[in-house]
């Protein structure tokens, strides 16, 4: 009985272990994750986070984006500086010259990859906006990640806000 108890906690750990592995190592697509954030279309689960103009797309948004005094170029810059330097935090795909970048970040001790894009948007008269577009890759829920982060991005460029 205790050889039988044994081997299924060993089973249970093997199966443990090879989830982590498999979410540890997943190969990111940048044809399935860097997405327009105008344009993208929110699942029912709730482990996104979108911020953008409401007028400016379809879906509904978690937080209306700010407007910024600044070009775009100016705030893709300066936001991409800072997001780089964020822990466990790769650029998939686009860059701030592009206007459009797609971010990946693992959490930490898990090491689960949350997806990021956002894209830039020059105003007529000089400003810009922006959308952010944050999703967890695996899970039904996120406990808050995605909000925390783009929160916390957000404050990085608030003092180019109008």
């Amino acid at each position: 009985m205790q050889r039988m108890a044994l081997y299924l906690v060993l089973a249970i750990i093997a199966i443990i272990g090879a989830l982590y592995v498999r979410v540890a190592t997943v190969s990111h697509d940048p044809v399935e994750w860097h997405v327009d954030p105008y344009s993208v279309s929110r699942p029912v689960s709730p482990n996104t986070y979108y911020v953008a103009t409401q007028s400016m797309v379809n879906d509904t948004v978690d937080l209306e984006a700010p407007i910024y005094a600044v070009s775009a170029e100016v705030m893709a810059k300066a936001f991409d500086d800072f997001v780089v330097t964020q822990p466990n935090v790769l650029r998939l795909a686009g860059s701030a010259s592009e206007g459009w970048i797609t971010y990946v970040q693992r959490t930490p001790k898990l090491r689960m990859p949350d997806y990021i894009s956002v894209k830039f948007i020059d105003f007529e008269d000089g400003g810009s906006t922006l959308a952010i577009y944050s999703r967890s890759r695996f899970g039904y829920g996120d406990m808050g990640v995605n909000k925390a982060r783009i929160d916390l991005w957000l404050q990085s460029v608030a003092s180019f806000e109008e």
